[in-house]
């Protein structure tokens, strides 16, 4: 029997009795990678794995030269794959089985392109679109990054009350987002040195509900520079702790994060950190949505300048609108909600905390 159809069949067999796969553990493809024959670069391709795809563990999650042996359902095949191009979650395979996915939030809704656009637009891009956006979904939160800034621009995730106390640890794991090109995004060493903190705008006192959720808030993609000692140590970590209380008491909120760039004197300038060019926001906004009720839409907005606010506990006093956020930004936010709804939601200002 060649190599490709025994390795298919003990695939199999594995599947049928479940003797050697790993209960605890589960392998998430980071990078496109081959599944094959053998713990080694000589052995024969079974199939090619694209990010995003999972793979359950098999022989007790142990390693052999490097390689995971590992069963995928969505070919049938069990084979071996490289260490680096995957990472190792504990629990079972997630499954996202008979979800209809309607509408696609990602799409741009400004414009509904015809036929004849479309075509025009792939005559004059056949050899590429200039991208800056480089927008990502993960579990736990999506976000969209500014590959010149090197930054995310926004990050919005929707936080329930039975997410709240899970079993995650916090690791500081914090790494350079892969899928984010070379250049266009920030590295470990721009921050080394800097005095800045890796800021999350997802915090991960947000994301413990399980490690891998966990785990995925440290890529640099969810991070900007912040000032550390009486800023994100503080007066920002308050208000995400504030936001977990609010949750509890208001039960499923959205949650939307992100840097502001203020003009001073008729002109905007920034520092930035790094070989990358990383850039130092001047203030960071926040915006906590309660939507549960559609006729009467509740929300918090927040603008605070990215300095020492150390002594400081009144988050009240930078209570905004969220006009001022678009204005200052450029962004457009709760583009679902109805018209008039989202015009009288954004134009005012809370006049307390809930």
């Amino acid at each position: 029997m060649p190599n490709q159809g025994r390795t298919f069949v003990i695939g199999f067999v594995y599947l049928l009795l479940g003797l050697t796969f790993s209960k605890a553990d589960y392998l998430e493809v980071r990078r496109p990678v081959t599944l094959k024959t053998l713990p080694s670069k000589s052995g024969l391709v079974l199939d090619k794995l694209e990010p995003g795809s999972y793979l359950s563990l098999l022989d007790e999650g142990k390693q052999t030269k490097g390689y995971y042996h590992a069963y995928s359902k969505d070919s049938g095949r069990s084979g071996w794959v490289y260490r680096s191009f995957v990472r190792r979650y504990s629990g079972e395979v997630p499954s996202i089985n008979e979800i209809a996915i309607e509408d696609y939030p990602l799409e741009d809704k400004t414009h509904f392109m015809s036929d004849m656009e479309k075509y025009h637009a792939s005559r004059h891009l056949k050899i590429g679109k200039p991208q800056i956006a480089y927008e990502r979904a993960y579990e736990g939160y999506v976000l969209g990054m500014d590959g010149r800034l090197k930054i995310p621009l926004w990050v919005q995730y929707e936080l329930s009350p039975d997410e709240l106390d899970g079993p995650a640890k916090r690791k500081d794991n914090f790494h350079a987002d892969a899928s984010i090109p070379y250049g266009y995004r920030a590295e470990r060493s721009d921050y080394k040195k800097s005095g800045f903190d890796m800021g999350h705008m997802a915090p991960a006192g947000h994301m413990n509900r399980n490690q891998k959720v966990m785990d995925e808030s440290f890529p640099l993609s969810n991070m900007a520079p912040q000032v550390g000692i009486g800023f994100n140590r503080h007066i920002w970590r308050y208000l995400e702790a504030d936001c977990l209380d609010w949750c509890k008491a208001r039960g499923v909120i959205t949650i939307i994060t992100g840097p502001i760039f203020k003009s001073n004197a008729g002109s905007i300038s920034y520092e930035v950190i790094g070989d990358n060019e990383v850039a130092v926001p001047t203030h960071f906004y926040k915006i906590i949505v309660d939507d549960k009720n559609p006729e009467d839409v509740q929300t918090l907005a927040f603008i605070l300048p990215n300095k020492p606010l150390r002594g400081q506990t009144d988050i009240s006093k930078y209570l905004t609108s969220i006009d001022e956020i678009e204005k200052l930004t450029g962004l457009d936010f709760l583009t679902a909600l109805p018209i008039d709804i989202q015009k009288e939601v954004e134009a005012s200002t809370a006049a307390a905390l809930w």
